[in-house]
């Protein structure tokens, strides 16, 4: 990602579904670590996934790169993306939908993280939570059947089945074939 990107990112003023803001942190500090594992779980629950920024500090009235400290920034590994804007050094996670089934939580953090919890960007308010109502629920869920049907039909593709045989007649063509039957 670019600087000029990056400030068009921060320019939007606040958070969206698919991108959530850090303030700067160590990888190692367990309870920073678990705020962005978080913001992950519900990236990946998402179609297209999300970006989590690190190093970008939201006081709600507005956003600010403020870094991280060279300290921090060691701490991250070779799989998270460094940006520099205005000479500040942020970490920026690019994380995928999940493959086939949505991604639940593996184990517990106090206050952040509970183990089999299923964590989603809210639609009202762009945070990461549980999933808080049954409009997330419904997304989520046609995510993972618009998948599980994609598997299946590229199964009996590859298996050989003619697929554009057995698709159901439409409205016309139903008529079509009552009045033929009349006649």
């Amino acid at each position: 990602m670019t600087e000029q990107q990056f400030g068009e990112l921060l320019a939007l003023g606040h958070e969206k579904r698919g991108l959530e803001f850090k303030g700067p942190g160590k990888r190692t500090d367990r309870a920073f670590f678990a705020l962005v594992v978080r913001a992950i779980l519900g990236m990946a629950n998402r179609q297209d996934g999300g970006v989590v920024v690190i190093g970008v500090a939201d006081d709600g009235a507005a956003l600010g790169p403020t870094g991280l400290a060279l300290e921090q920034l060691d701490t991250w590994t070779h799989d998270a993306t460094g940006v520099r804007f205005q000479s500040k050094d942020c970490i920026l996670l690019r994380v995928d939908e999940f493959d086939e089934v949505p991604v639940l939580c593996k184990q517990d953090y106090p206050q952040t993280l509970r183990k089999g919890a299923c964590y989603v960007r809210a639609r009202r308010k762009p945070e990461t939570s549980e999933i808080p109502a049954q409009a997330e629920m419904r997304e989520l869920i046609d995510l993972a059947t618009s998948k599980r049907l994609r598997k299946t039909l590229g199964m009996l593709r590859d298996a050989g089945v003619d697929l554009s045989a057995t698709a159901p007649l439409g409205d016309v063509e139903l008529f079509d074939q009552q009045i033929k039957d009349l006649l």
